[in-house]
């Protein structure tokens, strides 16, 4: 094999395939990437055996072959090196690395050796914008659990719906939802599809991979991402990226029973007033359990922690609200996460009781304190449950 590139195209595929090299694996081939040739391209291809990414770019191709090099060397290699074309060229069981004065020589091994990367070919198509599912994976798989005992938590719930006819009103489009949840807190985002489908899909994917697929899916409309769902596997593909990832078997909960069908306070505030004052109190309220009191008075909400290891803190926030006064006490963190992935200027908080789940919505919504229609569509395309904590 031998191949020159633009150094920037590799280094950058190098670091997308890489995130699906995994650190822990005993396997040493797992911690190397898969260099391909293909017509004008070349292919670079790692996986940790749940999860395979490739990237393509553009290549001058003078023979063709294969050959697994570790990743970790390769990108370090590659990272470093001046900005001009670089040359592969596999002999002997080596890589050599050249750019300008700069060679090196990798040990390599065979491409034989290199697990089958699955490719699923059948199952159910969805296609929509990358900037559509970029977002919806921001909005969601922060909020997916960390704990490996609870392996069906760790992944979020894709729920592609068909459209629903209605006489007289066209009907509703068909519908992507993805769902994230640890117990204490949901994350709901849905979006619109332009294609029909024809059958519903109900599939559990692994957040970590999808936290790679974020980093690599592009700001823009124009171009797509194509989701395929097989049987136990699902498959994204961009004109560059392929992302492959096993899916969850089990049961994800019902996230319907969870969502509050009404809420009986609503308090509209401006987000960045808010976040900001929710990190400078967890400075406190991570040294006790990162609990955050918020007591409404009115137009202004007061937010305190205590902590005997380090003292007390309190913070005011201007707000409007639309009920009774009440006091309640939630995660700081959690309330931190969601409101830093959130866009519009001002977001609502709907809340019955001091025991009762709240819901946090972007944007000041019109609609009153009753929480929507209780799928979560009654004000915008997402949602955020957070579980109260003891006062």
């Amino acid at each position: 094999m031998k191949i020159t590139c633009e150094r920037g195209y590799l280094a950058n595929a190098l670091g997308v395939a890489g995130r699906a090299v995994s650190s822990r694996n005993t396997l040493p081939i797992l911690s190397n990437v898969l260099l391909e040739t293909q017509d004008d391209r070349l292919k670079l291809t790692a996986t940790d055996l749940d999860t395979a990414i490739r990237s393509v770019i553009p290549a001058v191709v003078t023979e063709n072959g294969a050959v697994a090099v570790p990743a970790g060397i390769l990108g370090d290699v590659v990272s470093k090196l001046p900005d001009a074309p670089v040359t592969l060229e596999m002999q002997d069981g080596k890589v050599t690395v050249r750019s300008g004065k700069s060679d090196y020589t990798i040990l390599s091994l065979p491409a034989e050796d290199f697990p089958v990367v699955p490719e699923v070919s059948e199952g159910t198509d969805i296609t929509l914008p990358q900037a559509t599912l970029k977002e919806m994976l921001r909005h969601t798989t922060f909020a997916a659990s960390k704990e490996e005992t609870r392996s069906i938590l760790m992944g979020v719930l894709f729920e592609a719906r068909p459209a629903q006819s209605a006489s007289g009103s066209g009907g509703a489009p068909s519908t992507l939802t993805l769902v994230a949840t640890d117990t204490h807190r949901l994350a709901w985002k849905q979006a619109k599809l332009s294609d029909e489908m024809v059958s519903p899909v109900s599939a559990i994917v692994p957040a970590r991979p999808l936290a790679e697929l974020e980093r690599v899916l592009k700001d823009t409309a124009e171009e797509s991402v194509h989701i395929r769902f097989g049987p136990s596997q699902v498959q994204f593909e961009t004109n560059d990226v392929t992302l492959v990832s096993r899916v969850l078997d089990g049961q994800f909960p019902n996230y319907e029973k969870v969502i509050p069908k009404a809420t009986e306070r609503k308090i509209t505030f401006d987000r960045n007033e808010l976040l900001g004052a929710v990190r400078r109190v967890f400075i406190v309220a991570k040294q006790n359990s990162e609990k955050a009191i918020l007591t409404t008075k009115g137009d202004l909400m007061e937010m305190t922690a205590e902590s005997q290891e380090v003292g007390r803190a309190y913070e005011e926030v201007p707000i409007a609200m639309d009920g009774d006064n009440l006091t309640i006490a939630f995660n700081a963190r959690y309330l931190m996460e969601v409101l830093s992935i959130l866009g519009e200027e001002q977001a609502t908080l709907e809340l019955s009781g001091a025991l009762n789940p709240g819901i946090l919505r972007p944007g000041s919504s019109n609609g009153g304190a009753d929480g929507g229609n209780g799928n979560g569509a009654g004000h915008s395309d997402f949602l955020y449950v957070v579980m109260p904590m003891a006062v």
